[in-house]
């Protein structure tokens, strides 16, 4: 008798998430991990982008065969990048490339549900420039667990393959479809994540570096009309993309054009969709998103500056040492580094801008490392501020403005090795403490496993809180600081350091040196026709 009784008994109870789920256009095998994530590989997010549909926007999938079922227990290709030598082409134990590469992989507790108590998303964009996938099939299952969270990271074309632009391609194709490969993922998690445990109604859209950016200019793309597709954002290490005009785009197109003989060519468009994908790869000619009069109408400075951008809150920052990796550490001449200074602006500054960031910047004493420019490190800690640290101010200084509540930081962790080799706090070592130096490129500083080992749970803690919250406070650590809030006036931002966590304000000299460079960040996002054209001054 009692066995009649035991559907009753657990009819209230949601059954966890099995690794095959069936999506109705396929059904994919994910694997159960023995630390508590079920996790699926290479998930098809659009239809493969070759052929025709080379610089055409994404479609969803198609279907499977009936009966099909896709494995996804390992990683998928990542995407083809701009050039042949970039580190993505050589042989990696964490990735391939190919063009066919519009995959994403999913990291769940595997006692999600699908029905009931489902759990919030982070929906991960990667780095690269807009040039490769730089950060590339993390391993998303601690953070997962850790947090209580699903984990979502995708892959998106980039070079000419995602940012081609041109009347050519304007009219037969698309334009910025690294973007709209962004946006066509969140509208895949939205309609598909349930069914692996996740909250499409609790989705925050994250990244780092050019995927930190890509965040912000879809945020400045949803300014007029909210698509209901995240809630809240993570901007790590923004920067800004170099918008160029259709004008100033077809250069670049016709530089490819040129490169692969289809300049000459009737329709180069359909010669060029004839190539080999590796034909395209190309060292001289640039892509990057641009502004097409669709998504992206005007520079992304000048839609936070002006209030246009979709009012989430947010959560972002930079590194302490944002330009020890960027910068070329041979640079041991003055002249290297004002032109390295003003190519970065598209040849737009000043004499006596370059002479003023001289003195500030590159007259200033610093170490010398062994193996580098004796100028190495004023460049880097230039750049750091003008292309990551300040951008990332005035990006908030746009969202305070507006009442939109952001969060920043200043992530300072030390390594004594990095800290030799003159590194320090590089740009992207936040994302060990993010996902836990296990799970990212295989080269974490070695003190996270060690002496710094206690970061990675809190820099976890205030991520996750915030991706369940929309506050980094609700749920952080026992006994690390408030995080407060953003303001124009006093540019607070909580400094991620193991022993010394705490509130600072971004102080006087470095709001002096963002107040100099305002002029000179418009220049980097748009290229301008009259170099010496932009003056800097500080007081």
């Amino acid at each position: 008798m009692l066995s009649r009784h035991l559907p009753l008994f657990f009819a209230g109870l949601a059954a966890a998430v099995e690794p095959l789920v069936d999506l109705k256009y396929t059904k994919v095998q994910g694997a159960a991990l023995a630390n508590g994530a079920t996790q699926w590989l290479g998930v098809r997010y659009a239809a493969a982008p070759v052929g025709d549909m080379r610089f055409a926007a994404p479609i969803d999938p198609p279907a499977e065969a009936p009966g099909t079922v896709v494995d996804a227990t390992q990683f998928r290709p990542i995407c083809l990048p701009r050039s042949a030598s970039d580190f993505t082409m050589k042989p990696n134990k964490r990735f391939t490339v190919s063009e066919d590469c519009l995959y994403l992989n999913i990291f769940a507790p595997s006692n999600a549900t699908a029905d009931t108590n489902k759990r919030p998303v982070i929906y991960f964009i990667q780095g690269g420039g807009f040039q490769s996938n730089s950060n590339a099939n993390f391993n998303g299952s601690d953070l997962a667990v850790f947090g209580d969270i699903v984990v979502v990271q995708i892959n998106y074309r980039v070079g000419p393959f995602g940012f081609a632009q041109s009347k050519e391609v304007q009219a037969g194709g698309s334009l910025n479809n690294g973007l709209k490969d962004m946006i066509q993922g969140l509208k895949w998690v939205k309609q598909n994540v349930a069914m692996f445990g996740g909250d499409p109604d609790q989705v925050v859209v994250a990244g780092d570096s050019a995927g930190a950016t890509g965040v912000a200019m879809l945020l400045a793309a949803f300014a007029d009309k909210d698509p209901g597709l995240f809630r809240g954002a993570i901007m790590e290490s923004a920067s800004v993309a170099t918008v160029r005009t259709l004008e100033q785009g077809q250069e670049q197109y016709d530089c490819l054009a040129n490169a692969t003989g289809c300049l000459d060519v009737a329709d180069s468009l359909t010669c060029l969709r004839g190539l080999n994908a590796s034909a395209l790869q190309t060292e001289q000619c640039q892509f990057n998103p641009h502004l097409d009069g669709d998504l992206i109408k005007t520079p992304m400075l000048d839609s936070f500056k002006n209030g246009k951008f979709l009012k989430v809150p947010t959560l972002a920052g930079a590194c302490s040492d944002e330009g020890t990796k960027n910068v070329p550490q041979d640079t041991d001449t003055m002249a290297a580094a004002r032109s390295y200074i003003n190519d970065q602006a598209s040849g737009a500054l000043s004499n006596s801008s370059l002479d003023l960031i001289e003195k500030v910047y590159l007259d200033a004493p610093q170490p010398v490392f062994a193996g580098a420019g004796k100028l190495w490190r004023q460049l880097a800690n230039a750049h750091g501020d003008f292309r990551s640290t300040c951008i990332t101010a005035a990006l908030a200084n746009g969202q305070a403005a507006a009442g939109v509540q952001t969060y920043n930081y200043r992530y300072a962790v030390r390594d004594p090795e990095q800290d030799a080799l003159g590194f320090g706090a590089y740009h992207t070592v936040e994302l060990n403490g993010v996902f836990g130096p296990d799970n990212t490129d295989g080269a974490p500083p070695k003190s996270y496993c060690t002496s710094n080992a206690a970061i990675v749970p809190i820099t976890m803690a205030y991520w996750a809180s915030f991706i369940k919250t929309l506050d980094p406070n609700a749920a952080r650590a026992a006994g690390t600081p408030e995080w407060k809030p953003w303001t124009v006036e006093g540019r607070e931002r909580l400094r991620f350091e193991t022993e010394t966590m705490g509130m600072e304000t971004m102080n006087d000299t470095q709001k002096a040196n963002c107040d100099m460079f305002g002029p000179m960040l418009p220049a980097i996002e748009t290229p301008l026709d009259k170099p010496g054209s932009v003056v800097l001054t500080r007081n």
